[in-house]
């Protein structure tokens, strides 16, 4: 009965207690650095690469906007006693939080699997897909669609789901909330463990030092943090599984389920803001480039590192046209800016970067005019070079350039 719900609290249990400010507090405290994240996600796009937003972007955009339904979920849970003992609340009450609970499961289930598909979006555009990564795009859609099939069938009728608060209402539970809630927490968890390797796997095949690898990696597994909200996210659905205080346990989930999203956006975005990092220290006075602009002796030669997409390596003939738009010279910073043509008569070899790379992606452009141009100032192979083609060669060079357009 729903009554016994509202009867009989532990005598030692403190009645007046609640959590919901700090809930409150941990949501919108975490919502605001989710948005700062988006927002200087969108300055280094727009402003630092002058690159055009990628579907990545677009995609947390809207989880971030998701995310906002979860804390508006969370806060009017608040009002109608969310974080306060079931035995203080009545039957409106508890009927009022189970319809929000049913909304927000709804947009919790839509907002990390568009964060998870913004990141696989992100890991696309910079390593190309793999099949891994179709894996965990297989894995989250479906864990969006069991949620949608799900849900309408947790009560006969539905509307049983928050009338079953009121002494006489009519209807059947067929499935175990809470537990349901479990599995697919575990799944989600799993999700996450999966997404994390997919930048771990490619970049560990560059032909770069160790430290370096593992640099790059740590950025990438800076998203670690989202499996331990999620990880403890399923630690109070647990609790939710194992008590009759409702209202008090299930507040924890509501909090860990705006939280995690929060984190995931963070971590999302965090790979994509090197150049503001970088532009942001060359304001303090720090440049992490000089030391090695200084040995290369103002050489705009790069080191060739092992291509990680397939498409990255591609020959074109002559008769194919280079869109210049789509690069940021090295060079000289004045025919960057102003966007003109490179000339070929005056240097055999150039080196540019594709613009929307966010991890320094770099593309080296060698004209074959003759067998003699094989080889560099220093006598060492630039690679295969057929006569009266040009080859490109996408290289992935982590912080050793700044885009032209922050300068």
């Amino acid at each position: 009965m729903a009554t016994d719900y509202f009867s009989n609290p532990p005598p030692d249990l403190d009645l007046t207690e609640s959590r919901t400010a700090s809930n409150n507090a941990i949501g919108i405290v975490l919502f605001v650095l989710s948005a700062i994240a988006v927002a200087a996600r969108l300055l280094t796009r727009l402003r630092y690469q002058n690159a055009a937003l990628g579907l990545d972007d677009w995609l947390m955009f809207v989880g971030l906007a998701l995310n906002a339904g979860n804390l508006a979920c969370c806060l009017a849970g608040g009002v109608y006693g969310l974080g306060k003992h079931i035995y203080t609340l009545g039957p409106q009450q508890m009927s009022t939080i189970s319809v929000i609970t049913f909304a927000f499961v709804f947009i919790y289930a839509w907002s990390v699997c568009i964060i998870k598909f913004s990141i696989l979006a992100l890991y696309r555009r910079i390593f190309g897909m793999t099949w891994l990564g179709w894996w965990c795009v297989f894995l989250t859609s479906g864990y969006l669609i069991t949620n949608h099939i799900v849900l309408p069938l947790y009560c006969n009728p539905l509307s049983y789901y928050w009338t079953q608060w009121y002494e006489g209402s009519q209807g059947v539970v067929r499935i175990n909330e809470a537990k349901f809630y479990l599995g697919v927490g575990i799944i989600n968890l799993f999700g996450d463990i999966c997404i994390l390797s997919v930048p771990v796997a490619s970049v560990w095949k560059l032909q770069m030092r160790k430290t370096q690898k593992i640099a790059v990696c740590f950025i990438f597994l800076l998203g670690s943090f989202v499996c331990f909200a999620s990880l403890y996210r399923i630690v109070t659905i647990i609790h939710l599984t194992e008590t009759t205080d409702i209202s008090w346990a299930k507040s924890g989930v509501f909090i860990w389920s705006s939280v995690e999203p929060s984190v995931g956006i963070i971590s999302g975005c965090l790979p994509t803001l090197h150049p503001l990092l970088l532009h942001m220290l060359d304001k303090f006075g720090y440049d992490p480039t000089s030391q090695k602009s200084s040995e290369n002796n103002n050489s705009h030669t790069l080191n060739p590192l092992e291509t990680i997409s397939k498409k990255s390596t591609r020959k074109l003939w002559k008769r194919d046209i280079l869109v210049e738009t789509q690069f940021s010279h090295l060079g000289d910073e004045n025919e960057a800016e102003q966007g003109t043509h490179f000339d070929r008569s005056k240097r055999q070899t150039q080196a540019w970067r594709p613009d929307e790379d966010e991890m320094s992606l770099t593309t080296t452009t060698i004209e074959a005019r003759d067998r003699q141009r094989h080889n560099n100032h220093d006598g060492s192979s630039l690679g295969s070079i057929h006569e009266g083609k040009i080859v490109m060669t996408k290289e992935f060079e982590w912080g050793d350039s700044t885009p032209a357009a922050g300068r």
